[in-house]
């Protein structure tokens, strides 16, 4: 409403503006009308079908295309039940740090401490909805084991025990062939958008390893 230059008053189910008995009133932005898209970040089940039947984009996290099918069927159904496919979602997935070496240990080594930070502290004791998608992504034994030491204090133990599998998966590390098949991937799964960190302690450092994996995606596009 505020995006088309409307005033902005609504009343629906759940939420009603102005608030009723305020003081209040409905307002129109002096901003010229322009349109935008809207893209949600969501993880779980219900969120992800929401995600499909009305937004224009996703932001994914905890993505590894091996497993898409953990977020994007959800986002089909979603899709489907608007009348509308999963081609109208574009599907940008965060694919971790970026790093292009040959010193594959090396390389990895600085993305653990984040994954075990998201597999815990990324959320409640309860809830956490990271941990969930990588429990629904085949990896339950190990995202249960990493909370339970991150908070019995362990984290360093935390991050060591984060399989090398799932650091690969969710990252753009490794030697030039594996950082393309990493692309390939998540090209075939359907993502639209590599959303990428480059690795490096200088600008410097950083900028080359971006204009290493663009190289890269350009050339796989």
């Amino acid at each position: 409403m505020v995006s088309r230059g409307e005033r902005v008053a609504y009343k629906g189910e759940y939420y009603e503006l102005p608030r009723p008995g305020g003081e209040g009133k409905a307002l129109r932005t002096s901003a010229p009308p322009m349109q935008f898209p809207i893209y949600l970040a969501t993880l779980s089940p219900k969120s992800l079908q929401l995600t499909g039947e009305i937004a224009d984009g996703w932001i994914g996290t905890s993505f590894m295309p091996e497993h898409a099918d953990v977020f994007l069927d959800h986002m089909r159904k979603g899709a489907e039940k608007a009348g509308r496919t999963l081609a109208d979602v574009d599907i940008q997935a965060a694919a971790g740090g970026g790093g292009v070496g040959d010193d594959v240990v090396k390389v990895g080594a600085p993305r653990r401490p984040g994954l075990a930070f998201a597999l815990r502290a990324m959320g409640s004791r309860q809830h956490n909805f990271y941990n969930a998608a990588y429990r629904r992504a085949g990896y339950a034994d190990e995202a249960v084991a990493v909370q339970k030491l991150w908070l019995e204090g362990k984290r360093e133990e935390a991050a060591a025990l984060v399989p090398d599998e799932m650091v690969l998966q969710t990252n753009l590390i490794g030697t030039e062939a594996m950082v393309r098949e990493r692309v390939r991937k998540h090209r075939d799964a359907g993502v639209n958008t590599i959303r990428v960190q480059p690795d490096g302690t200088t600008l410097e450092e950083r900028l080359e390893n971006l204009g290493r994996i663009v190289k890269i995606v350009n050339e796989e596009a």
